[in-house]
Order: structure tokens, then sequence, then C-alpha cells
């Protein structure tokens, strides 16, 4: 079993991007990215276990643990540059992988988006001790669900176990006053009104990585990512940091 459960559609691009979702996520998040990106660059969605396709294994509450089974799942897909994003939970997974990934296969570049820095203690409320309706009213003040999926109770019903687990997961993740740098850009990614992470919080990125870190504030929410406008923003700005990584470390980027 692969993480990566679609085939890669664009063999001869010269960059990788690993993408790694939200809790109560699938890699439904990112269905539209790579047709939205250019040929040079391929958009690489990571599943985790427990959902979609990967429905029927077990869900996975510990960080450590999940950032080592995507990494034993992913290596054998790193054979060209690569960079990783990761939106919330999923970008305290990404940068686990990252971590690990560096020592052998280094990426280029990491966009961590909508979550505070491994060195901060996590500003969000928690969540994963509420019981059902407590889960549904918190998806919906963060507006992370059409009202229409939050009232469909079959189909909740299936996500809730998720939901519930991926909570319990990102809550899981310790704060490390100490956390190990990682030799890449860092573009930190978020939302102008996101309750979850103040954007005073997106500086602290700084403190893992010796290299730049740079940010960009979008208008919205938690979920800004999910919005036409703000995606567009994302998407060039991706582009325009992974040719910059591509000449600043003399890699032959073919078409970029």
């Amino acid at each position: 079993m692969t993480c990566l459960p679609f085939p890669d559609t664009k063999p001869n691009a010269s960059v990788d991007l690993f993408c790694f979702n939200y809790a109560g996520g699938s890699t439904a998040v990112f269905r539209d990215w790579d047709a939205a990106f250019p040929s040079w660059l391929s958009v690489r969605p990571v599943e985790y276990p427990g959902r979609a396709t990967r429905m029927g294994q077990p869900l996975v509450r510990d960080p450590q643990a999940m950032a080592d089974l995507l990494i034993q799942e992913l290596r054998p897909h790193v054979l060209r540059p690569y960079a990783l994003f990761g939106h919330s939970m999923g970008a305290a997974m990404a940068y686990r992988v990252a971590v690990t990934l560096q020592k052998t296969q280094p990426p280029i570049a990491f966009f961590p988006s909508g979550r505070h820095s491994p060195t901060c203690q996590d500003p969000a409320k928690p969540r994963g001790h509420l019981d059902d309706a407590g889960l549904i009213e918190a998806v919906r003040e963060l507006n992370g669900s059409p009202p229409e999926v939050l009232a469909n109770k079959e189909l909740m019903q299936l996500i809730m176990p998720v939901l519930r687990a991926d909570f319990q997961l990102s809550e899981a993740v310790r704060v490390e006053y100490e956390a190990t740098p990682l030799d890449c850009h860092i573009h930190v990614f978020g939302g102008d009104a996101d309750p979850e992470v103040p954007v005073t919080e997106l500086a602290a990125w700084q403190k893992v990585t010796a290299l730049p870190c740079t940010q960009t504030i979008l208008t919205g929410d938690h979920f800004f990512l999910q919005q036409d406008g703000p995606f567009d923003i994302m998407r060039h700005v991706i582009c325009d940091a992974l040719v910059d990584s591509f000449r600043t470390n003399a890699i032959t980027a073919g078409e970029v």
C-alpha cells in the first residue's frame, strides 16, 4: 500500500510537490491542484490511513507513528527534486516527514499553511475529546465543511471517526523548543481571519530553518486554501519559490 493513491500524470516534471491535508480531510482536498500547476510541477497528494482510498485501514493517532509510516511509503517515490506542502495538521506531518527525509533526500522547499511553528504551543482549542454533536459544531465554527454535509447523518457517521482521530493526532503534537531545523527555504501561508493560527504566530517558522523564511497572508479563515482567490495567489507564490530554489541550488530544472 502506498500513501500516493493517484498515478503521476506528469512523468516528465522537474519537481514533485507532496501535499498533506488537514484534519478530517483526504486527497480530495487537492483534487484540482495538479491541473492548475504548470507542466514542470507534479502535485502528489498524500493519503493518510483510514479514509478515501485507504478506507478500512487503522486510523493513526500518534504523530510520530503517522510520520514514520508516511516516510516509509514515500521514500521509493522520491526520485527527483521535491517540495512539501501541508495545511493545518498536514503541515505538522509534512514537517516531521521533511526532518527525516532531509538526512538522505532533502526537500528544496517547504510550504506550511494554516499552522503554528513546531517551536510554539498550539493556539487552537482542543476538540479530540468532544462527542459527535460537539465535533460537528466545531467543524461548523471553523467553516470546515458545507452545511449540507454536516446535516447528512449517514455521511457524518463515516466521517466522524476520522475527524476525531485526526484532532487527537494534531493535539498530540508537542511543542519542540529546540525543533530540528530544515535545510531549505520555508514559505508560510496564513489567513488574515484564521481563528486557529493568528498571523503573529507565523514568523516563528523562521526558528526551524537557517535559510529564508517568508510568508504570505491571504484573505480568509482557517480554510482559505479552498477559496479560488487565495489559491491563485498560493499557486503563483509556490511556483516562484520553487523556481528560486532551483536557481539557488543550481539544479537542472528542465522547463522551469
